[in-house]
């Protein structure tokens, strides 16, 4: 079977899927874009669509297109996916197109966009040669599901990031306790709300909380807030921000909205338990009744399960140890490579689609 994938982006996290599953699958892909947030200093050789004339994308899909039984495309929304299910459409030899996917199960509240979505969504999930890649296993399936894909075309195909650059053989703890929040300094990333509650609870303990990351909302915080026990560090990248997971007590990830969350799975390798609200879309397959840390409901549960894990030595090492094995021996490249090979099976074997 003839296989390609479309990423959106040269991400860190992409580049190494690409590296330790495609490569060794021997599974051929590009890049729509041709620069990531989430800068990475490895190389890499593969076509960004985003550099190419109008033209040679669109020649470029075509040729894709015929020589493939399986197109992955990460999202739905982006030219790729359209024009791939489009020429699908329109062909008397199909293909099977997989939407890998983040996004978490939502209903918008306007009506007018909800309705859009609805009729978007409907039309190409109910496709019997549209597959469903769901980030997670819980809301991640859902938006499939919601939105008219039979169950038999949803698959797990979990986002996924290096465990290994993060291990520890031993996690060593700090001696003075540390809280670290890792990403942008944007909205709703909620950063304000914890550092509201680090203040609120921590002003008089030995206690510090480290904010990595850059964005609009940089400066104000950090004329508002930086202080000996609230540090501002900038934006890190791999090595030093390995050494931010390592040098760390606890990780916290107040969102009022993330998709996935993909330091979650970085922290957590690092051996550090999580404290995240129920919009941060890991949470609910690693955390929730994993024991590797907490999942609350509004900012004042927050604060209150930091100063928790703060007064209780024994249950932040519980939550360590059951976050490093999680990710060493379950959710890794492993996984990801089982339920991609799951996929091509039951391709092979198409009769066990429900057509």
């Amino acid at each position: 079977m003839n296989i390609y994938c479309y990423f959106v982006e040269p991400a860190s996290y992409t580049l190494d899927l690409a590296k330790y599953v495609y490569d060794q699958n021997n599974i051929d892909y590009c890049f729509i874009k041709s620069s990531s947030y989430a800068k990475s200093k490895q190389k890499t050789c593969k076509l960004c669509l985003q550099n190419q004339s109008v033209y040679k994308r669109l020649k470029h899909l075509i040729t894709i297109f015929r020589k493939h039984d399986l197109i992955i495309i990460n999202g739905y929304n982006n030219y790729p996916f359209i024009l791939t299910f489009l020429f699908n459409f329109f062909s008397r030899k199909k293909k099977y197109i997989a939407i890998e996917s983040d996004t978490q199960f939502a209903i918008p509240k306007n009506l007018l966009i909800r309705f859009a979505k609805w009729i978007y969504l409907n039309m190409i999930f109910r496709n019997k040669y549209v597959l469903g890649f769901a980030g997670g296993n819980f809301t991640h399936k859902k938006l499939f599901s919601y939105y008219g894909m039979e169950q038999d075309r949803i698959f797990l195909m979990p986002m996924i990031v290096d465990n290994f650059k993060f291990y520890q053989e031993q996690k060593q703890f700090p001696t003075t306790f540390t809280f670290l929040y890792v990403g942008r300094l944007v909205k709703h990333k909620n950063v304000e709300g914890v550092i509201r509650q680090f203040n609120r609870y921590f002003s008089d303990k030995n206690v510090i909380l480290r904010i990595v990351g850059s964005g609009n909302e940089g400066d104000r915080l950090r004329r508002k807030y930086a202080s000996e026990k609230v540090l501002f560090l900038g934006k890190k990248v791999v090595p030093e921000l390995i050494k931010e997971f390592q040098d760390s007590s606890c990780f916290l990830c107040p969102s009022l909205f993330e998709p996935w969350g993909l330091v979650v799975n970085e922290a957590m390798s690092s051996g550090l338990p999580v404290i995240a609200t129920k919009y941060v879309g890991a949470s609910f397959d690693l955390i929730k009744d994993k024991e590797t840390g907490f999942v609350v409901e509004d900012m004042n549960d927050f604060g209150a399960k930091m100063l928790d894990l703060y007064n209780d030595p024994e249950l932040l090492i519980k939550f360590s140890v059951n976050a490093t094995k999680l990710m060493k021996e379950s959710w890794n490249y492993g996984l990801y490579d089982n339920c991609l090979k799951t996929v091509i099976k039951r391709i092979n074997n198409v009769g066990k689609f429900s057509y």
